[in-house]
This record gives structure tokens, C-alpha cells and sequence, in this order.
């Protein structure tokens, strides 16, 4: 199962209509703010997916474009009080979590949650939302943050980087944790075998994909891969 967050961070128009037509989802959740984006969405004729969740306290976004959407049978509305516990993101969150699982209360292992709106000129909400990322590792689904110049991953133990269908000129790896121990990189200009990196240093930033695969290893640690573009 795949499924779209739409949140309401920077979103560049044209980038997030060129995911919508490329990219298929079985849900697409949106919330609060990020409902002013959707409603132009809707009048375009090129974007024929449609969103069945709508997530928020809905302090952000205008009365007029909320009236628009409130009562539609298609849409489940998950309303909360503004003085909440959790972020409108993270609650969106944990309701794609949710829609993931099955009857055994797992989640496939195949889903993808994708977080489109989670980054922009808050470092606050950019960070609480990267940090995320670990409910969907948690919860055994691929977690993914994208955005115009940069797809977000949190890694733990291998990845393969396939050159077709690399984002981005640039990879990075971040630790999360104190401690990236035995971390091997092959098929990149900059190569490490078994390398331990800490959390502070920049070693593994600004790397490049020489070969058609990449290969990263971490044997004890967690980081964010994240593939950039200028």
C-alpha cells in the first residue's frame, strides 16, 4: 500500500503536480493548511487522483476552502482541538500508519508513507517531522519526505541506490544516532569500508553515485539518507 501525506510546509506547485501525475497512492491524506494547495489541485484537469483523508484543527486554512470539503462523502474529516498533544502532521502520521495494516494489525512490509509539505522555512516543524520518520521504521513501512531538492529517508542496515531512479546528484548520509558504526559505501566517488562516523561530523555528506548501483552498509546506527539536487 502506498500512501500521500500532503501537509502544509513549502510546497513547490509545479513539482508536487508532476508527483501527483507520475506517482499512484491507494490513499492520499491532507492536512490543514496544505488544503489551499489541494484546492487548486482540484481544478486541474491534467490530476485525476483525489485525496480520502483530510487531518487538521484547521487553524490554518480559510473558512471558505474548508466549507468546500467538510461535508463530501468521499472525504473522512479527523477534526482536533487546536491545544493538542501531537502536530497536525504527526497525526496524519499515525493515521497512515493505521491504514496500513491488515486484520492482524500489521503493516504490509511492501507500504510506502510519503510526506509531501513536510520541509520549509520552519527548521522546527522540518526537524519534528524528519524525526518522524521513525514511527514508520517502527512500524516496519518505508517512510519517504520529499520536496523539490531532496528525498528523505531514515536508514537502518543496507540500501541499494539505483542510478534510474536516483533523485538527486548528491547523497548523504546523517547520523541520528551517536554512533554510525561499520558503515561501507560502494559504487560512490567517496568509498568507505567498515568506517565508524559519529553524530556531529560531516564525513558523509555530498557524496556522488559513480556506478549504476550504490551499496551502503551500516552495521550498527541509524541516519537519515537523504539524495539532494540544487
Amino acid at each position: 500500500m502506498r500512501i500521500l501525506i500532503i501537509t502544509g510546509g513549502r510546497i513547490d506547485e509545479d513539482f508536487a503536480l508532476s508527483l501527483l501525475e507520475k506517482e499512484k497512492f491507494e490513499h492520499m491524506i491532507v492536512v490543514d493548511g496544505a488544503l489551499a494547495f489541494w484546492d487548486k489541485v482540484e481544478k486541474n484537469p491534467d490530476i485525476t487522483c483525489h485525496f480520502d483523508h483530510l487531518v487538521g484543527d484547521f487553524d490554518t486554512i480559510s473558512p471558505e476552502i474548508l466549507k468546500k470539503y467538510l461535508d463530501r462523502e468521499d472525504i473522512e474529516v479527523h477534526r482536533f482541538n487546536p491545544e493538542k498533544d501531537y502536530t497536525d502532521t504527526d497525526i496524519a502520521l499515525k493515521l497512515a500508519i493505521h491504514l496500513t495494516k491488515s486484520e492482524t494489525g500489521k503493516a504490509d512490509a511492501k507500504s510506502e508513507i510519503w510526506l509531501l509539505g513536510a520541509t520549509g522555512t520552519r527548521a522546527d516543524h522540518m526537524l519534528a517531522n524528519m524525526q518522524l520518520l521513525a514511527q514508520t521504521r517502527a512500524a516496519g513501512v518505508d517512510g519517504v519526505i520529499v520536496d523539490k531538492n531532496n528525498k528523505i529517508r531514515l536508514l537502518e542496515g543496507n540500501y541499494t541506490l539505483k542510478r534510474e531512479a536516483q533523485f538527486g546528484d548528491f547523497v548523504s548520509l546523517i547520523p541520528v544516532t551517536q554512533a554510525l558504526k561499520g558503515v561501507t559505501l560502494r559504487g560512490f566517488k567517496y568509498l568507505l569500508d567498515g568506517h565508524t562516523t559519529y553524530w556531529g561530523e560531516s564525513l558523509c555528506v555530498s557524496n556522488e553515485l559513480e556506478a549504476e548501483e550504490g551499496y551502503i552498509s551500516i552495521e550498527e546506527g541509524l541516519a537519515f539518507l537523504i539524495e539532494s539536487r540544487d
